[in-house]
């Protein structure tokens, strides 16, 4: 028996380090994976963040550009911006603080730094020298954004924008400011969606936090100056970009920064904040249950070994035979029975046992590892479906803030148009020759403005129009087109229209492609009174995706100088051609959605020529 012990003794080592040694490449492959997941999981959210960091700065920059435009548009009007009768001006500024319910007060300053007028119709003296945008406008000459200061003319905070008055000689005269409420910029952070845990904020470039969210954040930090804050200061040193850091509140957090600019250099920073464990919770969690699975395993895999430690092994010969025969026969449990003894038999069968063992638990491990690749697939395709889903989220969004900017634009073109034309009809004939030039010009810059707004519409409108698929012969819709294309008097149109392919699509948005590419041949030939306008189709070798042939469809013109640069059309004489650019837009919209491609050849005084391709069997994109 004294001689048996030190055999026990010497096979449980044995067997222990053996399952010690299946067990560590086990621990080091799923700890691989840990760290794998951990690095996808924070360029995930980093990616996130940055892109919740962009999208709230651009809804600031909203509100900056509103602002511009506001303020540009109401220096045309001497006679509210130059004028001499403060009361008038009042007045004027009164009613337009009441149609634009997003700002607090409007006024002009003088080159000196007092206030001339105001829409609240304050009454005493007031000097705005030390007010940061008008010393940008009086030294720059051009629009800038205020940094936060207490406003003496309101109680309510605000956000102060100022831009250049100029008399007709260019000189500068007056400084016309507006007062944003500082409320609107958190409402706009408020409809932003943010994870638990998550803050975004808004700062000036003198460390003031004009915005933040959610609620709670916004009532602690919205309109105080935290310039001497250690995080304040690092936000503020960083252009854009992610960084992790201690945030206001304590609260360590993965930050992204994006930049609003006023038009000329970064004003405004939007900063977007997640916890730290929010982000690799999810990694945390894998991390727990690939230990808890692996304790497991590794603890069933010492007690196999354990138990076959302790087993002696005292077999025939022929358990070891019946053995064998069962392991070939692929049932790798076998075993002899046989574990007692120290004869060459015993000895064999313990060999054997042995051997069989190692061979059972490679084949669990093999198990083991098909199940975590096809775990690993399974959690790449969903990352897949959820980043592709977040994708789509992010474009309907976008689509939705076009609408809004070119909705929002509505109201004040409508005033423009309006007050355009009291002053024509109160003024007009009152009015030297040049000013009612100015203010045709004024009348018929608002039409434009407004039919570019209903264009800019309609673009917006076109990622929701649904597509219905069809077979469409371009043969027959280039011919009514050609049919529907009014005669213009003096000019003869040659039209060259070879044979053209039949493809597949919704025929009233291609139908729309060839109409928008016809009309801009037609219009930007206008001077040719004979000019040669040609139309062509083909094939093209299969390629960028597709996997057959596809058709290219073609319009020419000649001697026009054309510019496509995927949404907007510019001639040399920008005021000799009517329309407003967003027709070639949607050509490439329309085609993108048919999953093809749009382009265009020209050079100058030479014509241009205008290609789209689809593809033979249409993928269409939503």
């Amino acid at each position: 028996m004294k001689a048996i012990l030190p055999g026990l003794g010497l096979l449980r080592t044995r067997l222990l380090l053996i399952a010690l040694l299946v067990l560590v490449p086990v621990f080091g492959l799923g700890f691989h994976g840990f760290l794998q997941q951990r690095r996808i999981e924070q360029a995930n959210v980093q990616e996130g963040i940055q892109a919740t960091a962009k999208l709230t700065a651009a809804t600031q920059k909203y509100f900056i550009e509103k602002t511009r435009q506001l303020l540009a548009t109401l220096t045309n009007f001497t006679f509210l911006v130059l004028a001499p009768n403060r009361p008038d001006s009042e007045w004027h500024f009164a009613n337009l603080k009441l149609l634009s319910p997003d700002y607090v007060n409007f006024g002009l300053i003088e080159r000196d730094g007092m206030m001339f007028c105001n829409a609240l119709k304050t009454n005493q003296a007031v000097s705005l020298a030390d007010r940061s945008y008008f010393q940008q406008v009086s030294q720059q000459r051009r629009f800038a954004i205020g940094v936060l200061q207490p406003d003496p003319l309101v109680r309510e905070p605000c956000l102060n924008f100022g831009y250049p008055v100029t008399d007709t000689n260019g000189g500068f005269e007056r400084v016309i400011f507006a007062s944003l409420k500082l409320s609107r910029l958190s409402d706009a952070l408020a409809e932003i969606p943010l994870p638990a845990g998550g803050i975004s904020l808004v700062l000036d470039s003198g460390g003031n936090i004009l915005a933040a969210s959610p609620d709670s954040e916004r009532k602690k930090w919205a309109g105080k100056n935290l310039f001497s804050t250690p995080f304040v200061q690092k936000a503020l040193e960083k252009k854009e970009g992610a960084f992790e850091d201690l945030g206001l509140d304590g609260i360590s957090r993965i930050y992204a920064i994006s930049p609003v600019s006023d038009g000329y250099s970064p004003r405004l920073r939007a900063v977007v904040g997640v916890p730290r464990e929010a982000s690799l919770a999810h990694a945390n969690g894998a991390l727990i249950f690939n230990l808890i699975v692996m304790g497991i395993f590794a603890a069933l895999a010492l007690g196999v070994g354990w138990t076959l430690g302790q087993r002696l092994f005292l077999q025939p010969i022929q358990a070891v035979v019946s053995a064998a025969n069962r392991l070939s026969q692929g049932d790798l449990s076998a075993r002899t029975g046989i574990n007692r003894g120290a004869g060459e038999l015993d000895q064999l069968a313990r060999a054997f046992d042995s051997m069989a063992g190692s061979l059972e638990l490679r084949q669990k491990e093999l198990e083991k590892a098909a199940v975590e690749i096809k775990q690993m697939n399974s959690d790449l395709e969903q990352r897949v479906k959820e980043r592709t889903a977040r994708l789509e989220i992010l474009n309907e969004e976008l689509d939705a803030f076009s609408y809004t900017v070119s909705h929002d634009l509505r109201a004040p073109l409508r005033h423009l148009d309006a007050y355009a034309q009291i002053l024509w009809d109160e003024a007009g004939p009152a009015l030297g020759e040049s000013a009612r030039k100015h203010l045709t010009r004024i009348m018929r810059a608002g039409k434009r403005m407004s039919a570019l707004v209903e264009d800019l519409l309609g673009f917006a409108r076109m990622r929701r129009q649904h597509l219905s698929e069809t077979h469409v012969d371009f043969n027959v819709l280039v011919r009514d087109i050609i049919a529907e294309t009014p005669a213009e008097p003096g000019r003869r149109i040659e039209w060259i229209v070879s044979t053209l392919p039949k493809a597949r699509g919704d025929a009233a948005m291609l139908h729309q492609v060839w109409a928008n590419l016809i009309s801009n041949a037609v219009k930007y030939t206008r001077r040719q009174e004979t000019p040669g306008l040609k139309s062509a189709g083909g094939k093209r070798p299969a390629g960028n995706g597709f996997s057959s042939s596809g058709t290219t469809g073609r319009v020419s013109t000649r001697n026009i100088t054309i510019n496509f640069s995927g949404s907007s059309t510019a001639c040399t004489i920008e005021s000799e051609f009517e329309g407003t650019g967003i027709g070639l837009a949607n050509v490439r919209r329309i085609v993108q959605r048919h999953s093809g491609r749009a382009w265009a050849e020209g050079e100058v005084g030479r014509g241009a020529v205008f290609y789209f391709s689809l593809p033979a069997h249409l993928p269409m994109n939503p």
